[in-house]
């Protein structure tokens, strides 16, 4: 029996945009009816209502619910990665240039914040999420291992990689708190003090790594 990719490689052109417009109703489908309902309580059936997509439809696409908000983490990567990548290319990072990132980066929280607010949500409750999420900080850690010749030293040192993943967890709650809790407020004095992290957090490991 083919399998699912040996079925989509087989498609045509016009079948293909189909079932990648179906998948895309889907995911927007969900961030709504997540939004409106919280992930906890908003069904399969409410999702495909919302979206105007079958169950069958739905099946095809998303074995589970669990699959489906999987798919929506994955639609924010293309936002963030970018910006994690300047980050760990910074090679001399100080207080004002940290600044300007922070500001950008809660900006960037800013304008998804109906989709951070339903991972949050997500995450508290699906343990194959929750793993997927802190895959990702493992991506970001790698990056500045590879990116800083003064932080290569995080690639193998697994107290450096704590020290790491601590640093990106309060940026990332110091972001969402801003967001969702404080979004109505000026952010300028947060941003500082999360520069003010960041910086310490490099100037530490930057001279770890310069004497080993």
């Amino acid at each position: 029996m083919p399998s699912d990719l040996e079925r989509q490689n087989r498609a045509n052109p016009r079948q293909r945009a189909q079932r990648a417009a179906t998948r895309e109703k889907l995911i927007e489908g969900a961030v709504r009816i997540f939004a409106e309902k919280g992930y906890a309580n908003a069904t399969v059936d409410d999702v495909l209502r919302e979206a105007g997509v079958s169950r069958a439809s739905f099946y095809a696409h998303f074995p589970s619910k669990v699959a489906l908000i999987s798919a929506v983490a994955d639609t924010f990567v293309p936002l963030w990665q970018p910006m994690y990548e300047e980050l760990a290319g910074m090679q001399a990072p100080d207080q004002v240039s940290l600044e300007v990132w922070c500001r950008r980066n809660v900006a960037l929280y800013r304008q998804n914040e109906t989709t951070c607010l339903i991972l949050t949500q997500a995450t508290a409750i699906e343990p194959d999420l929750y793993w997927k999420i802190a895959g990702f900080q493992n991506v970001l850690i790698d990056m500045l291992a590879r990116k800083n010749a003064a932080l290569a030293h995080l690639e193998a040192d697994e107290a450096g990689r704590h020290r790491a993943a601590f640093a990106l967890s309060q940026l990332d709650q110091a972001c969402y708190f801003l967001t969702v809790r404080r979004s109505q407020q000026d952010p300028e004095a947060a941003i500082v003090a999360m520069a003010a992290q960041l910086l310490h957090f490099f100037e530490n490991e930057m001279a770890r790594g310069a004497s080993l």
